[in-house]
């Protein structure tokens, strides 16, 4: 097992987390390939930070995943002695009749989770940057707080390289030829050249109907933007003083925080989690004025220290969404020496080093560290 030649396809937090699980698990041969580079701007991946939050409504599984994945980050910033995590507290603005921010509440407190409920009038004089009167149900957790993207994944690579593994970048798969598992998988590149693998991972984000058509997978690709705000005084959006945040079921933010290694951390990043139109990853990108207007205005609604602030920035990004937004993590049909992850649909980033253990599980059938049936692609037959 050890001496299988392993080829993670793919070099976004999924991909490299595998490579790192495999490496630190003792395999000797194992190769990312990425068509840019790591952190490259088309990527999912790419960025100055992501939400780590536990609110997923009435759903109690993944609250329980996040917590192992916590625990994953925690023990890499604990092996690499960097910072990739920071707790910021999570402020989920909802109502009492809507399905997300009352259940959320109700399930983290039953697995004992410090969740506080917040009443307007607490809630106005702790954060007051807010204008509140769209909710009447507001609550606090304070262990969650920002993934620092960039970071995360150059913290990967570094040690992937360090535990012997190999990464190829600006290396494009075209096609994969497999059969009997007698032969090795033929993975074909820009160019004629080809590589040889025993086992493939395949996580190629918003890229996964060019490798994976033939499964016609249900993921739909949606184009999604992040608006960045030049904010004065800075000091009322930091971290001491304002909190990443949760606003009904589309909008959420992050406060200002200082990483000299992730250019734009000094704006106030905000976004909305509603699902843009169909994209294409290799399309030229084109920010649509329109659906940035609306964000805007809703932002305005919700934070109105907004409208003095400077738009300085619009990043985009293509998401890969299931139907019901549950990632897809198998095997594939013919081929158990094939396993891929898709259908992230937004929410995937700060499950990265627990998605490597599982896809890690699969290739070598081993117990994963949670239940997978849930990931699996029959679900939809």
């Amino acid at each position: 097992m050890r001496h299988d030649h392993i080829i993670v396809v793919g070099a976004g937090i999924v991909g490299l987390s595998t490579a790192f699980t495999l490496l630190q698990q003792g395999m000797e041969n194992v190769t990312v390939v990425e068509q840019c580079t790591v952190d490259h701007e088309r990527a999912a991946s790419h960025g100055v930070s992501r939400l780590l939050r536990f609110e997923y409504g009435a759903d109690q599984f993944y609250p329980e995943m996040v917590q192992v994945s916590l625990r994953l980050w925690r023990k890499l910033e604990q092996i690499t002695r960097r910072n990739l995590y920071t707790p910021t507290g999570v402020l989920v603005l909802g109502n009492t009749t809507d399905d997300f921010a009352k259940s959320s509440y109700d399930v983290l407190r039953g697995l004992g989770y410090p969740s506080e409920a917040l009443s307007l009038s607490a809630c106005r004089q702790r954060f007051p940057q807010f204008a509140l009167q769209d909710y009447d149900f507001l609550t606090y957790n304070a262990e969650g707080g920002i993934l620092h993207a960039s970071s995360c994944l150059k913290t990967l690579k570094d040690n992937i390289l360090e535990l012997g593994g190999k990464l190829l970048e600006n290396q494009k798969i075209t096609h994969i030829k497999h059969g009997t598992v007698l032969k090795p998988i033929q993975l074909g590149l820009v160019g004629g050249h080809e590589l040889t693998a025993d086992r493939l991972v395949l996580a190629v984000g918003s890229w996964v109907h060019r490798l994976l058509g033939d499964l016609h997978l249900p993921i739909r690709l949606t184009r999604q933007y992040v608006l960045y705000f030049d904010v004065f005084p800075s000091s009322r959006f930091s971290l001491s003083a304002f909190p990443a945040f949760l606003a009904g079921d589309e909008l959420y933010g992050f406060p200002i925080y200082n990483c000299a290694t992730s250019p734009g951390s000094e704006w106030l990043k905000v976004a909305s989690h509603t699902k843009g139109m169909d994209g294409n990853p290799d399309d030229v990108i084109q920010i649509d004025p329109q659906v940035i207007n609306g964000v805007m205005q809703d932002l305005y609604r919700l934070l109105p220290d907004l409208q003095r602030a400077k738009l300085v920035h619009v990043d985009t990004c293509i998401y890969d969404v299931s139907p019901d937004e549950d990632f897809i993590l198998d095997v594939l049909p013919d081929d158990p020496r094939i396993v891929f992850a898709t259908g992230l649909s937004g929410h995937g980033f700060k499950f990265g080093l627990l998605l490597g253990e599982m896809l890690s599980s699969l290739l070598y059938e081993d117990s994963p560290p949670v239940a997978m049936e849930r990931f699996r692609l029959n679900r939809f037959q």
